[in-house]
């Protein structure tokens, strides 16, 4: 009896030992990670918007029509107005990886010579160099709403052409130095802004 308490206890001690020594089991797993990276799309603007000249008499008014092909016409019930000078259409050229580009743009800007206002009431825009006012394929609604969107994957980098109307008052060049030229960047003038984002 006392030999198999001995025994037992013996026995007891050892299942103890060996349980205590027994290997751990361990397991690994990798987590893999990614990115993935793109060269961030740069515009350059080639070219500003230029509506060229005009020459006027007293009971002038009218609109002057600038299309993305550079060409510029006097819009319907013009009158008393003559164009003069050469025009050019805006120019932005779009540098990007592959990927979707939305553009927006404002609707309206103002040029000036620091008096007089003259207002760019429509502004319109085209990929192809050939479109005239009227046939612009896109028409600019103004910052952040429904954009155009382009594929770069499939267009490449794309060159912007940008026409536009400039409406000019009655009479309102009569006050006119002559010697100041209208632009976006005298007092008062008020710049196109084209806003890309690129996805």
């Amino acid at each position: 009896m006392y030999r198999s308490r001995k025994l037992l206890f013996a026995a007891a001690l050892l299942g103890t030992a060996t349980f205590g020594i027994a290997p751990a089991h361990a397991t690994d797993i990798d987590v893999d990670a990614t990115m993935t990276a793109s060269a961030a799309v740069t515009v350059a603007k080639d070219a500003d918007m230029d509506f060229g000249g005009i020459d006027f008499v007293t009971g002038h008014s009218g609109t002057i029509e600038l299309g993305p092909d550079g060409n510029a016409a006097l819009g319907g019930g013009s009158s008393n107005l003559t164009l003069t000078g050469t025009p050019a259409a805006g120019e932005l050229s779009v540098t990007s990886s592959s990927g979707v580009l939305e553009i927006t743009c404002d609707q309206t800007g103002i040029i000036s010579d620091g008096a007089i206002d003259l207002s760019i009431s429509a502004v319109v825009w085209d990929t192809s160099a050939a479109a005239t006012y009227g046939g612009a394929t896109n028409t600019c609604a103004g910052l952040g709403t429904s954009p155009v969107v382009i594929d770069t994957g499939t267009v490449g980098d794309p060159t912007l052409y940008i026409g536009g109307e400039l409406t000019i008052g009655s009479n309102v060049l009569d006050a006119s130095s002559g010697s100041t030229p209208f632009n976006t960047t005298n007092t008062n003038g008020d710049p196109i802004t084209f806003r890309f984002v690129f996805q």
